[in-house]
């Protein structure tokens, strides 16, 4: 037939249709399933094809439910055969063949074991029956040859042997609707954020974990950074469509990045970018904990809508919208306790937890059986039978005991916690044997708080696991140290540093900035400790300088030059004026001394001990009220002369190079009282 359109062409309303808005969608949905037809969901990224795919699931009946196994086919190789079973019936048949196979070699081993006591008593034989050591030592040496042949000869027949254990494609186990598995991304919110998205409209500027080449340790990059790189190693398998987007597939193992897997935080393999421009308005959203999130208009965001997840798109979300974060605000879990462990230590808890996965779904198995399945000791699984737990769970189970784990955003111990690892930034530490949590002090009372503050976090008795010790080449240093592991543990895997700092590159931890509260503390108590206070110079027109100070070898040198930054910007927030960052030797070989120094007008000076807390040093802050009452004094004095002599209010502020606060101050208070945040 000739027809001069498509539009001439007619097609069939029960085959397909048109599909505009929400009601007609359900409606083609309810008359495919009915004539047990294919639905293919074409459309942009978060429009609800994902949705549509779980409501599907949901309606699914249960008995309908089956497990998939692929049996290894005899004649082809390249083409197992695939069976259908009644759901939870494929892992009783996986587990079946996995002992059937167990049992073709299990008397291998009393064989081998008769063989070498005949190889031993046969020589004593020969040479009592031929009278002859030359007899003994050939008949000794021939079984010796045969016992090592046999043993070889049965290891490749093992080899030789395939045993077909089937795999369970698909697990229904304990299933109440059907599986269904989202292409386009699930949890890439983790990703990228901690807010239900569309990770294809995510603003590149953010950064992201990331590590390549499956290497040992993670780091923090910018999105548009990594893509840069892989476009870049990838250039000439880019997938191109239109003027703006691109697309790549990476090989295997190219790049990892932190994801939520099984509700944990564990590395991601990433298979593919694209990358695309947008110009146009954007909307930012802010949750009721001061994050933000950069998105499109059409960018659709999960709500709380009566306690059930609506999807709005950005354009359209008010004030009273709930946006869904993550389930829970979790600073640390039991997973981050238990990677403070040696990698053999982490494998451990793995199988001890594969233990409990198996005892729990197969009750009337023994530890030996399990021990069997796992291919482990039975030895190993007896403990755990017994009640004896790897000692990195003993850690992170006290920790639960004490409230603190999984330690969340709302715990009202955080802040005090915030205070203590500031600590260890600066006088304070972990030991590198993990023998102990310390801080030095040469005042005894800011050790003994820093003792008050861990019973509290704690819950522990006075003085418990603890000790100060007295030292000093005077005598006049004090040093309180802890020695409960759980306690060193739990600091650990919150980011303090451990060693030697100068040559440790210090990194602020991330939770920190989640609160105003918790980074004051931090850096109240890491200013406590390296601060230095001035002193007004003998000549009384200005004091000596107001520094912080952090020692590091050169290769640190970026590190401590991030590190006194991120400082300057948190003061510069409080409003503090600070000036620029100094690098000069030490006596130590290779170390050096990073200084950042800050401004020592009265106006400045005022702020600083106003907004900022000193934690763990008492004479410090009296030291700088000292200064700031002497130097206000000072300056009282000379304004006076000055107006005395005739000069201005104006002209005596600008010689005496104070502000109209500070002369505000001045005037107004005979003696500067501390008011400390």
């Amino acid at each position: 037939m000739n027809f001069k359109t498509t539009a001439d062409i007619k097609v069939k309303e029960k085959i397909i249709d048109q599909v505009i808005g929400q009601d007609e969608a359900v409606n083609i949905v309810k008359k495919a399933a009915k004539q047990r037809r294919h639905v293919l969901l074409i459309g942009e990224p978060g429009t609800g094809k994902s949705m549509m795919g779980f409501a599907l699931a949901e309606l699914l009946p249960k008995e309908k439910l089956v497990d998939i196994l692929s049996f290894p086919n005899p004649n082809d190789e390249n083409q197992p055969l695939i069976r259908n079973v009644e759901s939870g019936k494929g892992r009783e048949i996986v587990m079946k063949s996995k002992f059937q196979s167990m049992n073709l070699f299990k008397f291998q081993n009393i064989i081998v074991f008769i063989l070498v006591i005949i190889s031993l008593i046969v020589p004593w034989w020969a040479r009592d029956y031929y009278k002859s050591d030359i007899m003994f030592a050939a008949f000794f040496l021939g079984g010796v040859m045969f016992l090592a042949a046999f043993i070889l000869f049965l290891n490749l027949g093992k080899r030789m042997v395939k045993v077909e254990i089937p795999r369970l494609i698909v697990d229904n186990y304990k299933k109440k609707q059907a599986p269904f598995f989202d292409a386009t991304g699930a949890h890439a919110g983790a990703l990228l954020g901690d807010i239900l998205h569309d990770t294809f409209q995510s603003f590149m500027y953010s950064s992201i974990y990331i590590k390549e080449y499956n290497s040992d340790s993670f780091k923090l990059e910018s999105i548009k950074k990594t893509l840069d790189k892989q476009f870049l190693k990838n250039k000439n398998n880019i997938i191109k469509k239109g003027d703006s987007y691109e697309a790549i597939h990476l090989p295997k193992n190219e790049l990892f990045v932190l994801g939520e897997t099984q509700n944990s935080i564990s590395p991601v393999e990433v298979l593919s970018c694209n990358r695309y421009d947008y110009d146009g308005k954007m909307i930012k959203l802010t949750t009721s904990e001061n994050k933000e999130l950069i998105i499109t208009p059409e960018h659709k965001i999960a709500i709380n809508k009566n306690g059930k997840v609506v999807y709005k798109e950005a354009k359209d979300i008010k004030v009273e919208d709930e946006i869904i974060g993550k389930s829970e605000n979790i600073v640390i879990d039991e997973q981050d306790v238990i990677n403070t462990y040696n990698k053999k230590q982490q494998e451990q808890c793995k199988l001890y937890y594969q233990y409990l996965d198996l005892k729990n779904k197969n009750p009337s198995w023994g530890y030996k059986k399990i021990a069997k399945v796992m291919s482990q000791k039975i030895g190993k699984t007896k403990w755990w039978h017994k009640g004896i737990i790897p000692v990195p769970i003993q850690t992170a189970n006290w920790l639960k005991e004490q409230g603190l784990l999984p330690l969340k955003i709302g715990n009202p111990k955080l802040s005090l916690i915030a205070k203590v690892i500031g600590a260890t930034f600066g006088d304070g530490g972990i030991f590198e044997n993990l023998n102990g949590i310390f801080l030095s002090s040469s005042e005894k009372e800011a050790v003994e708080e820093f003792g008050r503050d861990l019973e509290k976090i704690f819950n522990l008795k006075l003085n418990e696991n603890s000790r100060i010790i007295e030292g000093g080449e005077y005598g006049h240093s004090w040093c309180y140290q802890n020695t409960n592991r759980n306690i060193i543990r739990f600091f650990l895997a919150l980011g303090a540093p451990k060693g030697n700092k100068s040559k440790l590159a210090l990194k602020i931890p991330n939770w920190l900035k989640f609160k105003d509260e918790f980074t004051l503390q931090f850096f109240g108590s890491f200013l406590g400790g390296e601060i230095g206070i001035p002193k007004v110079h003998i000549n009384k027109f200005y004091l000596n300088t107001l520094d912080i100070a952090i020692t590091g070898t050169e290769k640190l040198e970026t590190n401590r030059y991030e590190f006194l930054s991120l400082l300057k910007s948190f003061l510069e927030i409080k409003g503090i004026e600070t000036s620029s960052i100094k690098k000069r030797k030490t006596k130590t070989e290779n170390v050096y001394l990073y200084r950042l120094l800050i401004s020592t007008k009265i106006d400045n000076l005022i702020r600083f001990i106003r907004n900022l807390k000193i934690n763990y040093c008492f004479y410090k802050k009296e030291k700088l009220v000292n200064t700031i009452n002497q130097f206000i004094k000072i300056k009282k004095n000379r304004y006076e002369e000055l107006l005395k002599r005739g000069y201005g209010a104006e002209t005596s502020m600008k010689l005496l190079k104070i502000t109209p606060n500070s002369l505000y101050e001045i005037l107004n208070n005979k003696k500067f009282i501390l008011k400390e945040a």
